[in-house]
């Protein structure tokens, strides 16, 4: 159900007027963060457009990962859906409110406009993000960061907010799976400590698909 109050933040959220709104398991809103009494914070970021099972199982084995690093200390999970390009008009307040509602029942659901991991991290740190191999590889190319002086101080920004990463395999988009290990193989050693491996999970259904599929299936309708 999209709940009055929240499209109500939503709103305020696509007008800039708020940082984030945060919608619980139970379908209350809020413009703040919940902070976790005890263990950690763990967020899972992505469109999900739509939400299906390969998330919830990897947000799953994700928890359990960070329970057994953590000494039993379950962790608080928040997915988190960004619209860095809300201002362009590309997810109107209804798009994003049937986005977060289908969370409803599953689990606390974030939406920001944090699109770079040194950003979210200012927004929702400290905490660990879930995210795939593949995504994983791209956090740790220096192109991306003007060259490896410029990756350096992006993971000592993360490390110092207390962040981390747990990675899961997964497919590419050229269809090809990127293991854990191939992923984070290179990360500096200063900064190995922050990359916590997800062993022997995989599940190759996307969103991407399940969008085709649909789109195929009201063609034929």
């Amino acid at each position: 159900m999209i709940l009055p109050v929240m499209m109500a933040l939503v709103g305020r959220f696509l007008a800039r007027e708020l940082e984030l709104v945060v919608v619980s398991a139970g379908g209350e809103a809020s413009s703040a963060l919940p902070r976790p009494a005890a263990g950690r914070l763990l967020v899972f970021p992505g469109s999900f457009d739509p939400l299906h099972e390969g998330h919830t199982r990897l947000a799953a084995a994700a928890a359990e990962a960070v329970a057994a690093r953590d000494g039993g200390a379950a962790p608080t999970l928040l997915y988190e859906i960004s619209l860095a390009n809300a201002d362009k008009g590309a997810v109107d307040a209804d798009a994003a409110g049937r986005r977060l509602a289908q969370f409803e029942g599953v689990s606390a659901v974030a939406l920001t406009r944090r699109a770079l991991y040194v950003d979210k991290s200012e927004l929702l740190g400290p905490c660990d993000f879930v995210v795939g191999a593949d995504t994983a590889t791209r956090i740790l190319d220096a192109k991306y960061y003007g060259g490896q002086q410029g990756l350096e101080e992006a993971l000592d920004t993360l490390k110092g907010r207390d962040c981390g990463f747990v990675v899961a395999g997964r497919l590419d988009k050229r269809e090809n799976f990127v293991q854990t290990h191939a992923a984070i193989a290179g990360a500096p050693d200063a900064y190995r400590d922050m990359f916590l491996e997800i062993a022997h999970f995989r599940h190759d259904l996307s969103s991407t698909e399940l969008r085709a599929k649909a789109a195929a299936e009201a063609a034929r309708g």
